[in-house]
């Protein structure tokens, strides 16, 4: 909206000025009427001049009329005719002019207020105008801010589109994962129990393998014990058979043979032990292998002690002759 050049200022006009304005134009022989003495003057306000004019007229002496030329008792009756009519228009004159004076001023005095009420409209409405170019500039901004909004929302709602839809598979990610947490807790706590199981059948087979070496070293002392005696019986059977060197030979031999195999048979079941310690899991196979073992080592012990007895009861001369 473009703004309209404003009216420039009514000009100060004085009384003076007016006054001597209607003096040059009677001095021409022209009427000072207020159109006349507005062009003389160029400038100012109509209201203001129309007030300063009628002020002039006022304060100028009334005109004196022209020397009677007729005869003395007509024109003394004329003149008292005259004169009354004259005073009576000179009086309705006056009260005429006089409420045109009052009308003029009046209505000088209201142009003045509508000067000063358009000067002040002329003032509002600039203020106005520029209100409304400002209005305007700032419509422009807005839009302008309204349209990068939009834009703003836009972008906006496409990155909460991305969002929710990153939010979607991070929510998918997160099912899979809970499912995987409840999976490995189920193994962890599957692992905790094969574990005690695993723990159980350690302290199993720690207390088979105690057993175990409490029956091996039982074995192991059976044995010595026994190697002990066949040791005391040999001497026993040197000093009484010192003629029996061959008899003696061979039981020694034969001694020999079972010691070996009695040794064998200790390592056996050392070796059983062994396995049987390294495989606690399987801890009643190793009790079976220490049961054949023993069961193997007292059928060797019950062997010999026949194989004793058999010798102690031949008779002396099959002894002698051995």
């Amino acid at each position: 909206m473009s703004r309209q050049p404003s009216a420039p200022p009514p000009v100060e006009i004085s009384f003076e000025q007016v006054a001597a304005a209607a003096e040059n134009l009677e001095g021409r022989g022209a009427e000072p009427t207020l159109q006349r003495v507005c062009e003389h003057l160029g400038a100012g306000s109509p209201n203001r001049i129309q007030r300063h004019l009628t002020a002039w007229r006022a304060a100028r002496p009334a005109p004196t009329p022209p020397a009677a030329r007729l005869p003395e008792a007509l024109i003394a009756a004329l003149e008292e005719e005259l004169a009354r009519h004259a005073g009576d228009a000179l009086s309705r004159g006056e009260q005429l002019a006089e409420e045109a004076r009052s009308d003029a001023a009046t209505l000088a005095e209201l142009g003045e207020a509508m000067e000063r009420r358009l000067a002040e409209m002329e003032t509002r409405l600039a203020s106005a105008e520029s209100a409304a170019e400002q209005a305007l500039s700032r419509r422009d901004e807005l839009q302008a801010a309204l349209e990068e909004l939009r834009e703003n929302l836009e972008v906006e709602q496409r990155e909460a589109r991305t969002h929710r839809e990153g939010l979607v598979q991070t929510q998918q990610q997160v099912e899979m994962l809970r499912e995987q947490l409840e999976e490995a807790v189920q193994a962890r706590l599957a692992a905790e129990r094969q574990a005690r199981d695993t723990e159980a059948e350690r302290i199993k087979a720690e207390r088979s393998q105690a057993v175990a070496e409490a029956q091996r070293d039982s074995a192991l002392a059976q044995v010595r014990e026994k190697t002990e005696q066949l040791a005391d019986l040999a001497k026993e059977l040197q000093a009484e058979r010192g003629r029996q060197r061959q008899e003696v030979a061979e039981m020694r031999n034969e001694q020999k043979q079972r010691l070996d195999a009695l040794e064998r048979a200790r390592h056996e079941a050392q070796k059983q032990a062994q396995e049987a310690a390294q495989r606690a899991s399987k801890a009643e196979i190793r009790a079976e292998a220490l049961q054949a073992t023993q069961a193997a080592l007292k059928s060797r012990m019950d062997a010999m002690q026949v194989q004793q007895r058999q010798r102690s009861l031949r008779p002396q001369g099959e002894r002698e002759r051995d």
